[in-house]
């Protein structure tokens, strides 16, 4: 009994990791496609640099979202 728990356990885990890592990725590619495509319009496409600067931190861009 208490290995099949474990083992209900540990493949949950697995499909909640395989979920986030897909739903990463995606974003991933997402923002590669936008920024390439508003680059190919001509549209400024900030850096890194300057999306870190504007948000300061994670916790500032969830008081923003939020």
């Amino acid at each position: 009994m208490r290995g099949r728990m474990i083992r209900l356990l540990s493949t949950t885990a697995r499909r909640l990791c395989r979920v986030a890592l897909r739903a990463v990725v995606t974003g991933v590619v997402f923002a590669l496609c936008l920024a390439a495509a508003s680059a190919y319009l001509g549209l400024p496409v900030p850096g890194p640099q300057e999306l870190l600067e504007k948000f300061e931190s994670v916790s500032r861009l969830a008081d923003i979202l939020s």
